[in-house]
């Protein structure tokens, strides 16, 4: 390798690695916390073992802001009607620490968004859903996981239900809340 292409590929990574510093988080204001400082203010995601066989999980988002009353979209949030096969849940082997190898699916959603798709959560209020594994890679022998639900938000607004507008809802994207992230605290999951 001639020193030009030497000086021009060093020039080039030089850059790159430049343009990532400028563009990536920094580390003060980056933080995955259960409660989300990157997340929607004050909502928060607690699971909670509902069944042994087949196993099951009690998801309840709980609104912890004071004041605001959110309006959330369902889709790749533990709420979602297909959130066990989203990759949503996190299955660790609760001795080995062994990560569940899950399938996941990918969907097509239907536009419009329908209601049934959105979820009210008004202040101090909680919303509560079962979520069932049956799936095959789910094992069907006795066994014992920690599972979190993690992942970020299709989208959220911080007004009622029945103020998301229709073209709010059609470019959901742009909602304020978009890509913000969700995480919950490990629970224990035994299967029997």
């Amino acid at each position: 390798m001639s020193r030009r292409t030497l000086a021009i590929t060093a020039l080039t990574l030089a850059l790159i690695g430049s343009l990532y510093l400028v563009n990536s988080p920094s580390s003060s204001g980056f933080n995955m916390s259960a409660s989300g400082s990157q997340g929607v203010p004050g909502l928060e995601f607690k699971l909670s073992q509902k069944s042994k066989n087949p196993p099951s999980v009690l998801v309840t988002l709980k609104n912890n802001n004071p004041s605001s009353t959110f309006t959330i979209l369902k889709w790749n949030t533990p709420l979602d009607s297909h959130a066990g096969n989203l990759g949503v849940f996190k299955f660790k082997d609760a001795e080995t620490g062994e990560e569940l190898k899950t399938d996941v699916l990918m969907l097509r959603r239907k536009m419009p968004i329908e209601q049934d798709q959105l979820q009210e959560i008004a202040p101090g209020a909680e919303y509560s859903t079962e979520v069932t594994f049956s799936q095959p890679w789910m094992p069907r022998e006795p066994a014992k996981f920690k599972v979190r639900a993690e992942g970020t938000y299709a989208a959220a607004w911080d007004k009622v239900i029945g103020e998301v507008e229709k073209s709010e809802l059609d470019a959901y994207t742009a909602s304020p809340y978009n890509d913000r992230t969700f995480s919950s605290e490990e629970t224990l999951l035994v299967v029997e």
